[in-house]
């Protein structure tokens, strides 16, 4: 019970649930098992002083989602995200937005202030305007386009506050709330974090490769009490099949880095595929491990069809 152990889908979960009390018998249904978004909502149903925005309130749909924004571009006024003709036309891409901030664990405020710096960093940029001929005196258009970009990357930051402020306002929250809010809680609740750092002593992480930036927060937060903390985290840098959900290899290897003390096994024998299939896959990706097959031969060649 001082053990927690994470991963990424409820098959996953249900997988380890089964092989530990295989191995350990009926104690290993004492171990916390979770889904990052499960452990984090049983996290704030258990602490919900910590957690005033959400407790209470209503977990919506994409749909929900998207008529809130709706009413905020209509009802307010963006140069940047939205055209004459069509006042939705970015709203796909806001949706889309918000939630990778959200996953990256950034909230209004820190990307609003990130937006900032980067319009004073671009107004000292030392050669912005063309200084001779027919367009002497204007933006160069390399530098136009940028700043486009940042022009509407600050309404962005203006509607996702506007977002979070309605989110708040019809007692609700999305699918992405719960990890940040467990990271914001467990950044400035100190008694809150400490409370969870001596409940889980022990912490593992399987599908590593597959984290997101709001994730990893939590983790780290949780494993800080010691500088070399008993986490055991499991990957292949090769894999990262939730990179739609905002994983990439930079993640991974962020707690290479992290903990350089840390021990590390590398997995080279491969029980599912035969040594042809491995040495092709290694042909297209590129890597310092090759992998070495126990799943017996298989003489056939490997047949391209376009």
């Amino acid at each position: 019970d001082s053990i927690l152990a994470l991963t990424f889908t409820n098959s996953g979960v249900h997988s380890m649930r089964e092989r530990l009390v295989e191995i350990i018998g009926s104690r290993g249904y004492r171990v916390v098992i979770n889904t990052f978004h499960g452990f984090c909502n049983e996290v704030i149903k258990s602490e919900p002083e910590s957690f005033p925005n959400i407790i209470g309130a209503t977990n919506i749909t994409e749909v929900e989602q998207i008529k809130i924004l709706e009413e905020i571009l209509l009802t307010e006024k963006f140069k940047e995200l939205t055209t004459f003709n069509d006042p939705f036309y970015y709203l796909r891409s806001i949706l889309s937005s918000i939630n990778e901030l959200k996953r990256e664990g950034m909230s209004p405020d820190s990307f609003q202030q990130d937006i900032k710096k980067s319009l004073k960093e671009f107004d000292r940029t030392p050669d912005l305007y063309n200084e001779k001929g027919k367009y002497a005196g204007q933006m160069k258009s390399k530098y136009a386009d940028e700043l486009k970009w940042l022009k509407k990357n600050e309404e962005l930051g203006q509607i996702y506050e506007r977002y979070q402020v309605k989110l708040r306002e019809q007692k609700s929250y999305d699918y992405q709330d719960m990890i940040m809010a467990v990271a914001l809680a467990l950044e400035h609740d100190s008694e809150l974090l400490l409370k969870l750092q001596e409940q889980y002593q022990y912490i593992l992480v399987d599908e590593h490769q597959d984290t997101n930036n709001a994730q990893n927060k939590v983790l780290e937060l949780l494993a800080n009490y010691f500088d070399n903390p008993n986490l055991f985290v499991v990957g292949d840098d090769k894999q990262a099949i939730f990179r739609f959900q905002g994983a990439s290899l930079e993640n991974f290897l962020y707690f290479k880095n992290k903990y350089p003390k840390a021990k590390f096994i590398v997995l080279e024998e491969n029980y599912r595929s035969n040594q042809k299939i491995l040495d092709a896959a290694d042909s297209l990706i590129s890597g310092d491990k090759k992998l070495k097959a126990r799943a017996g031969h298989n003489e056939h060649k490997i047949k391209v069809y376009e």
